[in-house]
């Protein structure tokens, strides 16, 4: 058997939308097997269908392991020996690791639950894949990282023959993204077959073996990732050759905006670190995860408390208890998990623009419902939104368009000093491409920008200057004229030169 998956003449439509246009797919046994394209392009609704989770257009047939492949929800797909795991991760935070492996097909004896035989099943499996947690441990204690091996692990329990990761490194560290290598490599020398979905070029030709390219809602082509170049790939999934990746826009960089001096989180996760950020310029931070980044503009954003610390906005101490003291001083955060701090998901593109800049909406005391529309439109023209329209939900578009509607929701509110934690993790080449511009354009405006980002490449491509922490503290600045990955890395590691 050449394929253990073949997804032929696929089609998907929705209300005003062709997701899937007569498209395909063919996975080898023991491969791992990318899916590349813009977000948007369909990729992820093409794994939904293979999941059950949507339901193809008449038409087009799915043949897995030889026989004909029809399921209605992830459970029948599970059955088969098909699993995801998911960019988003939503374990149930109270469930013990081994209830959650075994969570819909539970071990039953005399018809009721033997935890006991599932905490003994349980431990194996994890033993067997080198993770060091207890079975009963709750989900809620492990890192992201953890909680992505026990999802591996629970596809290895049923027996799965193929399995799909979406983004599966976006959140997790190096050191973690190569004990999942190993881990893919054991899966597929025992034959099973992984289909990898990243927008990250490095991983692909680290650990793919062939890729297929899908546009628009098109198959482009497939090939073996050694047959290929990053730069043809980029043609292949935006339909042009795209030469700066990194488009840096000159502007002139004013006074200091924004300060914070000393900052110390009460849960000491910030030990002491000092920012400041002129008008017209992009400053960048960068570190490991986990380095305190995130942690840092959460703090000054008034979202944790702090132990100490002072803050300055053009020059006027602020005083912040809460987001909304440092909202109304002009300054926005654009936090790094869009779909949980950052949008209501079953509300319309046009109520999430909307949300922070209400105030701006009202006419005689009332929010002015034509008037928001309006606003709503302006930016989606301005960055480029691909939406049928603005009563669209939300959670139905692409990763790459919710981020962009994120961000119009705060620049609706005109402020002076944003904020972006990961503005572009799990977003394509051309939606990042969109966002630097945009970026420079803010900093053209007199704005000022600060950009945390876990891609070195991002950060000097797009910064004016970039700081570095680690473990909680700042370990050192470099300027634009000195960048270089080597110098942010060691600074990052907090290594001594």
């Amino acid at each position: 058997m050449e394929y253990v998956l073949e997804m032929k003449d696929i089609s998907k439509t929705f209300p005003g939308v062709k997701a899937l246009d007569h498209v395909q797919l063919q996975v080898k046994p023991g491969e791992v097997h990318a899916l590349m394209g813009e977000n948007g392009a369909g990729k992820s609704t093409l794994m939904k269908i293979l999941m059950g989770i949507y339901t193809k257009d008449n038409g087009g047939e799915i043949i897995f392991n030889g026989q004909p492949y029809h399921v209605s929800n992830p459970k029948e797909a599970m059955d088969h020996g098909v699993a995801m795991i998911h960019q988003e991760l939503n374990p149930i935070l109270d469930m013990s690791v081994y209830e959650n492996i075994f969570v819909g097909r539970e071990i039953r004896k005399n018809g009721l639950v033997d935890a006991k035989a599932e905490i003994a099943e349980a431990e194996k499996l994890i033993k067997e894949c080198g993770l060091h947690v207890s079975p009963k441990e709750k989900l809620r204690n492990l890192t992201v990282a953890q909680c992505q091996l026990i999802e591996i692990i629970k596809a290895i329990s049923i027996n799965a023959k193929v399995i799909v990761m979406d983004e599966p490194t976006a959140a997790i560290t190096d050191r973690e993204v190569e004990l999942l290598f190993e881990h893919i490599r054991s899966l597929t020398a025992k034959g099973v077959a992984i289909i990898y979905i990243s927008h990250r070029m490095d991983e692909i030709f680290s650990i793919c073996d062939r890729v297929s390219v899908y546009r628009d809602g098109q198959y482009i082509g497939s090939g073996d990732t050694k047959d290929l170049d990053e730069a043809q790939l980029i043609k292949m999934m935006v339909g042009r050759e795209i030469t700066d990746v990194f488009p840096k826009l000159e502007a002139e960089i004013g006074d200091v905006v924004f300060e914070a001096k000393n900052i110390v989180r009460a849960d000491n996760k910030v030990k002491g670190v000092s920012l400041s950020v002129r008008r017209g310029e992009i400053l960048g931070i960068g570190g490991l995860v986990g380095a305190g980044r995130s942690e840092l503009v959460e703090g000054i954003f008034g979202m944790h408390e702090l132990a100490s610390g002072e803050i300055f906005v053009k020059g006027k101490q602020v005083k912040v208890h809460s987001p909304k003291d440092i909202i109304k001083e002009g300054v926005a955060l654009i936090t790094e998990d869009r779909k949980v701090t950052g949008l209501n998901l079953s509300g319309s593109v046009n109520d999430n623009i909307a949300m922070v800049a209400i105030k701006k909406l009202l006419s005689h005391g009332l929010y002015n419902k034509n008037k928001a529309r309006a606003a709503s439109m302006e930016y989606i023209k301005k960055l480029n939104i691909k939406t049928p329209s603005g009563d669209q939900i939300t959670g139905n578009l692409s990763g790459g368009n919710q981020q962009k509607i994120v961000i119009a929701k705060w620049l609706l509110n005109d402020p002076d000093i944003i904020i972006l934690d990961e503005p572009t993790r799990g977003i394509d080449v051309g939606a990042k491409r969109d966002i630097y511009l945009l970026l420079g354009k803010l900093v053209q405006q007199g704005k000022a920008v600060i950009m945390i980002s876990s891609e070195i490449p991002e950060l000097m491509g797009v910064c004016d200057r970039i700081m570095v922490m680690c473990e909680g503290n700042l370990s050192g600045e470099v300027q634009r004229d000195a960048f270089s990955q080597e110098r942010i890395m060691t600074l990052a590691s907090a290594i001594e030169v």
